[in-house]
């Protein structure tokens, strides 16, 4: 590893003290519980609210690349704008994720 230059010193510390008064969209709980599942496991908070801002922008992300390609599949209309299933799988494949759709959908027998 390289050492650090005061510069990016200076930035790591204020992404640290910033990250001490961040409420993040996703509940802190949801991140623990997925992050516990994968094997990681940190009492730090912060390491959490970083997880779930990197997360929200991920999200983000995919939804605004959705939001594009429908927009472009349906053109120029004035129409409200229809979001489907096959603009979020696109926009999910353009950062790495698969989306398989079932053929069907079959009811628990109860």
């Amino acid at each position: 590893f390289r050492k650090m230059a005061n510069s990016e010193e200076e930035v790591l510390a204020d992404l640290l003290t910033s990250l001490d008064s961040y409420h993040p969209t996703i509940p802190e709980e949801a991140v623990t519980h997925y992050l516990r599942r994968a094997g990681f496991v940190s009492e730090d908070s912060r390491v959490t609210k970083l997880v779930a801002l990197a997360a929200h922008r991920f999200l983000a992300d995919v939804a605004n690349d959705a939001m594009e390609t429908c927009k472009m599949r349906q053109g120029q209309s004035e129409d409200a704008v229809v979001l489907q299933m096959e603009d979020l799988a696109r926009s999910l494949a353009d950062k790495g994720v698969s989306v398989v759709k079932p053929e069907y959908f079959a009811e628990p027998n109860e």
